[in-house]
């Protein structure tokens, strides 16, 4: 079974409060959202059953967070878990966009 939920740009930006939504964040996240699913999809290539994930910004303090994978649910399920206690062992790629104080970047 192949599961995927991947946000359009427009979903994405909108997910952010108002005072994010600048013009500059707009056209920063609009470069990392576009170079993040190009990504994803090369890696999804390589699964013999990708699920594909790129989900809406959630505040965490002051950051906002849009988490993105790439996994193959043809990997036998694993016990490993990196510290925010996430299942990897089916993991091929992941990361998060990040949203602070007008700053946009990525992270793997």
């Amino acid at each position: 079974m192949t599961l995927n939920r991947v946000v359009t740009f427009e979903e994405l930006f909108n997910s952010l409060p108002d005072d994010q939504k600048t013009e500059d964040v707009s056209q920063k996240l609009k470069f990392w959202y576009e170079r993040e699913i190009n990504f994803l999809n090369e890696y999804a290539k390589s699964a013999q059953n990708p699920s594909m994930a790129l989900l809406p910004f959630f505040k965490c303090g002051e950051q906002y967070i849009a988490e993105f994978w790439v996994l193959d649910l043809k990997k036998p399920a694993k016990n490993e878990y990196n510290w925010h206690l996430q299942n990897t062992s089916q993991w091929l790629y992941a990361g998060c966009i990040l949203v602070q104080n007008g700053k946009v970047s990525t992270h793997h």
